[in-house]
């Protein structure tokens, strides 16, 4: 006998219950390393989660404040003939901003940096900072740069006070849970403030102004999923999105509710961003040409596309794609930036937050979901899970997608999918070495001590995979040195039996 098959042998004489469990040991092993430690296959399934969301069929609709102002293609080459090309002088933005500043938005959100000066038309700047200073709407943009950079920045709080999350009210705060502690004494040295690195406004009246970062995180692959409405400091403090500025100023309740490191949450405690809750379409919200807004504010007709501002939250931003503002996103390879924003705008807004199912309860529903296989098997059979090998884990991935449409969490369950698909496969495997075990002869027969004989059992109906399982556990139990001879009865598709004549024979065979 060769080493593989006295291996087989010695696999498929394994007891039942002792293999069933230990099985549940190794996958429960395997599923806990890879969530907490190899990470190999845990996290986000990026291509599946990404078919998903294109695939759903409830989505929130946009809301119906957000508007865009668009600096598109067409709007680059109407206004290259009278400014050039892009960046044009800053007092054509400025003349937007008063259009739009005289119709009473409820936000003017600009998707565009002012971190240099415009040297060759300082007019233009001047025109722009005097705009700026009598806003009472606008929310400016500054880029966020790594963090390992905060210690070598000059940059504090009082630079640019706009950018700092504000303080929770203390009518809306909750009472502390135990007595503040005493002052600190005169001598006790203060900490300093913390300081941030970002690209800062070079405009007075912008640094003054309301303030957000306004990075785009995207995932290794490339892709952006997530968005960040708040980064924490060294000292305490934090900083918001641009996207949170705009609730402070448009819905305090739901600004106070933004996720924060104080409240607890998975994806704060472990510096992971939270789930864009995607729109149903790329370009779901209403795009409006900058240069239509020009034109008419430099007195030109009123168009009928335009729509009335007030009340608006208008985004000026641009879908050029010569300009590169364009990010993959699950919903278009090519979807622009401005859109982007516009999705987690209306998130804040309407506290659309998509969480995530933390590891541990990932590798921990895996892990139960082993046990239970075990406990089926151990009053059932191997045989009766078969359905399950595929259907289980395509029910898993269901209740995934079903998860997307509408509810607050994410369930990313493809760990559970994957180990119930691998403990099921190898537990089958193992399955029909114990059939070939215990349905074959002994190697030498005639070195058997005791005296042969046949034991003929009836039964009613063919001994199919389930009640033949059942057979070999009663002669595992109670006859170990008995062997079963069955007449082939094996099930092909359509549930028709291979070879009717013999397995519906009214003997079976002799055991």
């Amino acid at each position: 006998m060769t080493v593989w098959k006295r291996i087989t042998r010695w696999l498929g004489a394994l007891p039942a219950k002792r293999v069933t469990w230990g099985l549940v040991l190794l996958f429960s092993a395997w599923a806990l390393l890879d969530v907490f430690v190899f990470k190999l296959s845990s996290g986000l399934a990026k291509p599946s989660y990404d078919a998903m969301v294109r695939a759903r069929v409830f989505a929130a609709r946009p809301d119906p404040r957000i508007v865009i102002i668009d600096i598109d293609e067409a709007t680059l080459s109407r206004m290259a003939r009278e400014f050039g090309r892009w960046p044009w002088p800053r007092d054509t933005l400025a003349t937007v901003l008063d259009h739009v500043e005289r119709q009473q938005p409820a936000a003017i959100v600009w998707d565009i940096l002012f971190s240099d000066a415009d040297r060759l038309s300082p007019g233009g700047d001047a025109a722009f900072n005097e705009a700026a200073r009598r806003s009472l709407h606008s929310h400016f943009s500054v880029v966020r740069l790594a963090g390992a950079l905060d210690a070598a920045s000059q940059i504090t709080q009082a630079a640019l006070p706009g950018l700092w999350l504000s303080a929770q009210p203390a009518s809306t705060a909750p009472a502390p849970a135990a007595p503040a502690s005493p002052p600190a004494s005169a001598s006790a040295p203060v900490a300093p403030p913390a300081t941030v690195a970002l690209i800062p406004p070079t405009l007075p009246a912008i640094a003054a102004a309301r303030l957000g970062f306004n990075n785009g995180y995207v995932d290794p692959d490339g892709v952006l999923r997530r968005y960040r409405y708040v980064e924490p400091l060294a000292d305490g403090s934090a900083i918001q999105s641009i996207a949170l500025s705009v609730v402070n100023t448009i819905n305090k309740e739901a600004y106070y509710a933004q996720p924060t490191k104080a409240k607890g949450t998975f994806e704060e405690k472990n510096g992971k961003d939270g789930l864009i809750a995607w729109r149903r379409h790329a370009n779901a919200y209403p795009h409006v040409p900058l240069a239509d807004v020009f034109a008419q504010a430099e007195g030109g007709k009123p168009l009928a596309s335009l729509p009335a501002l007030a009340g608006k939250v208008v985004i000026i931003g641009s879908t050029a794609p010569s300009l590169h503002d364009i990010h993959p996103t699950p919903l278009s390879p090519t979807m622009a930036g401005v859109d982007s924003l516009a999705t987690a705008l209306d998130n804040g807004l309407n506290l659309r937050h998509l969480r995530e199912l933390p590891p541990g309860a990932q590798a921990g529903f895996a892990v139960a979901l082993c046990a239970g296989l075990a406990l089926w098997v151990q009053f059932k059979s191997v045989a009766s899970l078969a359905p399950a090998l595929l259907a289980l884990p395509a029910a898993l991935l269901g209740a995934s997608y079903l998860s997307l449409n509408g509810s607050p969490v994410f369930l990313d369950l493809h760990v559970a999918a994957g180990v119930a698909l691998a403990f099921l496969a190898v537990l089958r495997v193992w399955n029909s070495l114990r059939r070939k075990y215990w349905c074959s002869p002994p190697p030498s027969p005639v070195d058997v001590a005791e005296p042969l004989a046949v034991w003929p059992w009836e039964r009613q109906g063919a001994w199919l995979e389930a009640p033949l399982d059942r057979l070999i556990d009663a002669v595992e139990r109670h006859s170990p040195l008995c062997r079963i001879v069955v007449s082939d009865a094996r099930v092909t598709w359509p549930s028709t039996l291979r070879w009717p004549e013999l397995a519906l024979l009214r003997r079976g065979g002799p055991a």
